[in-house]
Order: C-alpha cells, then structure tokens, then sequence
C-alpha cells in the first residue's frame, strides 16, 4: 500500500519542519520506542531522510547503504565525504570502505567453508592435527568451531602494536612474529565455558588458511573467491606488495582514522593496528570493498542458501550461519552473528537473520524469510574513532529500510 507524505503523521499534513524534526528524534531514540508514524511511509524516503541526517550531524563523514531483495535491489544510497582532511572529498558509488571486521566473514569464513567443501576440513579436528606442533599446548586442542564462534578462550584483543613500529625494517620477519606472539597469549578463560569476541581467534584462522594452502590470504580470496564471482574491487592492501587491482590512489577510497601510531590519516590501507602489523593481509581485518559489491556478496549468500547458486551448497550455508550453542545463550554462529537483544541489526529481522558488523561503521545482515539484505558502509572512524553516536544510528537505520522493504 502506497502512503503519501500527507499521511505519514495522521491526518496532518507536515511541513518540511515537522518532518525533518521528526527524522532527527528517531536517531537519538531508544531501540523499542515506536516508530509506527514514521514506519507508515511506504517508500525508501524516510529511510534517505535519516541517511542524509546521519551525514549533516557528522555522525559519519561518509554513509553508504543497500537494501533489496536477493533478486531484486531495492535501494542503494551513498552521501557525504570519503574524507574530510587533509582535503574534502566527496564519497562516490565506486568508493572503496575498509570493511574491518566483515573481513570475518566474507574472506575468512568464505575461505573456511570453500575448504569444506573441496577438501572435507573438519571443523572439530584440533589444530594439533591440522599443523602438528606449530601450536603451544593451551591451544593445540582447540578446533576452528571453537575460534570461529569466539568460544576457544582467547581475549577479546591484545595491542601487539603498542611496542612495535608500523614501518619495521623487516616487514615480513615482523609479519611472522605477530603471527608467533597471538599463538602465545595465553587464554583468557577455558575453551568453551564463555562467548568472547576475539580478533586473535581469526588472526590464528588467518595464519591457518595461509599455512594450509601455502599462499598468502589476500592472493588465496582473490583466485578462490573474487575473481570467480567477478568482483573486481573487493581485495585486501598488502602494503608491500599488493595485487595489481589493489594498486589504487588514494582518491578511491574512503580514509579512516587520523591514527597517532602512524603518525598520519589512513587511507587506503588497513585502518586496524595489528591488521598494518600483518602488512595489511589478516583474517580478522583488511578487506576493502564497495557498496555494489558487498551488496553481490549478500545477494550470492541467499542464492546459495536457495540453492540457487552452485558457488556453495545450501546445507553449507545453512550450517555455518546456525547458532552453535557451544556456551548457552550465545548467538554466534559459525563466522557469522545472529540476532539478539539489543543487536545491531533492528527488530524486524526473523531469528534465521545473520550478518556481522565492522569497527569502522560497517555491516551486512541477511535474512532468509523473504530473502532480505541490508548492507552499511562508512567511514565512521574518519578522522576520530571517538564517535559513538554511530552505533545508535545502525538499528534505526535496519528498521527503515526492513519496514519500506515490507510495505
């Protein structure tokens, strides 16, 4: 049902006023208030409203959000600055985010569940048997279900970069000297006994794929992900040694933080300190995309779980985006989050929803029910990460987009 402007408050016409006061209380109102009046509109309007809002306010420099159906797109927006200094630039479609976290799920994950298919990796298999004695023993038991549902006992993150320098005079010999310190942190608490967020669960998954297929990450997503599906601006930076379709000026990407570490804003590279440590290629952080093509990434993951795409199985999908329940009460799957009180993701999303979010103002969900995506690109960290109002933002945007898609 179609629902002009003239309706969206009752009977009373509102002003532009009205309406744009009405947009900016949804941004600072608590997840649960009712948004009904302003949920009515049956359009995407109240949805560009808010994004436009979000950029005046500087909430981030730069938003960039898709929504549709896995056949059919239904809203695709970018507005704002993919940087603010040291010279303005406006964002474009073409941008590229650092998508920090989300490189969880579409490299690392991805990566995880084409070896299953191909080679029959047994997620249960301790890593002992998978690498023999590369691991200390507090890890050499863990399994990949355990890290890649943040059950395995490690902390949530440790600064390696504090006293190492970003520009070492060996960058590679430093590269495997992370990689040697997150296998020695010692856990935080038993395998299995808490749900902790851990980057360094997918660094060691990182490392793991790396050593398993004797090549480096970046070059491993790009021939068994990326240039299969096409996608020709989704890639890791190496910072040394990038691949020929990385090698991009500044000017394509959206820059993040004005970081101390390096002394400098970053932009086109890795904006995580332990990811630049690891020469920008880790399985935890580095991946650069656009909107357009995360927004096929999520279109091919609801066509696969249709079993509509040949590029995974369905019963491989299905499986790696269910809760595992390892620690009760958890909503983690395997790689991929689900909704929860208080999640990211709005109210309107079904129980068989996953995604994942990212630090830098990133994040993709996926339902099932009625074959929904909504994905969210920023640059929120740019060029401060103390900007927490962001966070806020995320739900009410979900719930805008859910709504319009529903009427």
């Amino acid at each position: 049902m179609e629902v002009n402007a003239g309706q969206v408050m009752g009977n009373t016409r509102p002003t532009r006023r009205n309406l744009l006061y009405f947009v900016v209380n949804i941004l600072v109102l608590p997840a649960g208030v009712n948004l009904g009046a302003l949920y009515r509109m049956s359009d995407f309007s109240a949805l560009e409203q808010a994004l436009e809002q979000a950029s005046a306010q500087h909430l981030a420099p730069g938003v960039a959000l898709a929504c549709g159906r896995e056949d059919t797109p239904c809203f695709s927006r970018v507005l704002g600055w993919a940087r603010l200094q040291p010279q303005p630039l406006p964002i474009q479609e073409q941008t590229l985010f650092d998508l920090a976290s989300l490189t969880k799920v579409l490299a690392t994950s991805l990566l995880i569940m084409r070896r299953c298919e191909a080679v029959g990796l047994d997620l249960d298999a301790p890593l002992d048997r998978l690498l023999p004695s590369h691991y200390p023993p507090d890890k050499a038991a863990l399994t990949l279900r355990q890290l890649l549902t943040h059950v395995a006992g490690l902390p949530a993150h440790v600064p390696f970069y504090r006293d190492r320098p970003p520009e070492p005079a060996d960058p590679q010999a430093q590269r495997l000297e992370v990689f040697r310190a997150v296998r020695e942190t010692p856990l935080a608490c038993a395998p299995g006994t808490e749900t902790r967020y851990s980057d360094l669960g997918f660094i060691l998954l990182g490392e793991l794929l790396e050593l398993l297929e004797g090549d480096r990450l970046d070059r491993l997503c790009e021939t068994q992900l990326f240039a299969p599906l096409g996608l020709q601006r989704t890639f890791f930076v190496h910072l040394d040694d990038p691949l020929p379709q990385a090698r991009l000026p500044q000017t394509a990407f959206a820059a993040t933080e004005d970081c101390p570490w390096r002394g400098r804003v970053v932009c086109g590279q890795v904006h995580d300190e332990n990811g630049y440590l690891l020469r920008g290629v880790a399985g935890h952080a580095g991946l650069f995309s656009t909107l357009g093509e995360v927004q096929a990434l999520a279109r091919l993951l609801l066509r696969c779980l249709a079993g509509r795409s040949s590029f995974l199985r369905a019963e491989t999908v299905a499986a790696f985006i269910r809760r595992q329940q390892l620690v009760p009460g958890s909503s983690r799957a395997l790689g991929w989050d689900t909704p929860s009180t208080g999640t990211t993701c709005g109210r309107y999303f079904s129980p068989r929803a996953f995604g994942h979010t990212g630090f830098t103002g990133t994040s993709i969900w996926m339902d099932p029910e009625g074959e929904r995506f909504v994905v969210l690109l920023s640059n929120r960290v740019h060029p401060t990460r103390d900007n927490n109002q962001f966070g806020q933002l995320r739900p009410h945007l979900h719930d805008l987009a859910m709504t319009a898609m529903a009427t």
